[in-house]
């Protein structure tokens, strides 16, 4: 999809209607070009008001040490005018550092990189999977339950995920298409604890269970869970684990 910066831009800051916004999402995920842009554009925002706020607390301190002494002539009203000038600009100061730098910028940024994540690796299941030791019957379950995801059909293809685990409760495949099909219908506990158990296999050469573990909190976003997700993505990150460059993005972006 040949979209220009205009275009990321308005995405970003929700100016697309319902069609820009679906067409957008749907190139997402086929378009890994795209996506980078993504990425690189929020990264790229994030480094700018990172820059302004160390450009704006600079000049606040030089204004706070500032004394201009009074020349004798100042009457009393008049120097109270100049100290409620400078309360004032001061003031405004902080007002507009701490807009360009709250909090409710940072989660909003993170928030749209999760969920361009999610948009582009998890609106379809690979059918091309390792079915390991897991046996005819349940690879075929495994089958059945992908062909109902892509289809959109997430119930049902939840019942099939969980049922598999019933029977084979550290399948790798099971945990992880489980997990990605909680993670879609926004069952985020669910999520975390199929992700997490994921994460636990020592075993596997490849495990994204803690990107994804880390990815389900951030979209449940209860209190503790911005701090949780960030140590599970410095651990990818420092672990060189499966998500590893998303990670770094998502970490220099809850800064």
């Amino acid at each position: 999809m040949n979209t220009d910066l205009e275009t990321i831009e308005n995405y970003v800051n929700g100016q697309l209607n319902a069609d820009e916004r679906a067409r957008f999402e749907a190139a997402l995920r086929t378009d890994p070009a795209l996506a980078d842009a993504l990425t690189f554009y929020m990264l790229s925002k994030h480094v700018a008001r990172e820059e302004a706020h160390a450009v704006r607390k600079a000049e606040l301190d030089v204004l706070r040490r500032q004394t201009v002494p009074a020349p004798p002539f100042w009457s009393a009203p008049m120097r109270w005018v100049a100290a409620a000038s400078l309360v004032l600009l001061l003031g405004l100061g902080w007002y507009f550092f701490q807009s360009a730098n709250g909090p409710a910028n940072s989660e909003l940024a993170v928030a749209q990189l999760t969920d361009a994540y999610v948009a582009q690796h998890f609106t379809n299941l690979s059918t091309d999977m390792d079915g390991g030791s897991s046996g005819s019957k349940a690879l075929d379950s495994l089958k059945q339950g992908i062909n109902l995801y892509n289809k959109g059909m997430l119930v049902e293809a939840d019942v099939v995920f969980q049922d598999v685990l019933k029977r084979q409760p550290d399948l790798e495949s099971a945990l992880t298409y489980a997990g990605i099909t909680s993670l879609r219908r926004g069952n985020y506990d669910q999520a975390i604890t199929l992700f997490h158990r994921l994460s636990q296999r020592t075993d596997l050469v490849s495990n994204p269970g803690t990107f994804y573990e880390a990815l389900a909190l951030l979209k449940r976003g209860q209190p503790a869970d911005k701090g949780q997700a960030e140590r599970l993505l410095k651990k990818v990150v420092e672990k060189r684990l499966d998500g590893k460059k998303e990670a770094t993005t998502l970490i220099e972006t809850l800064k």
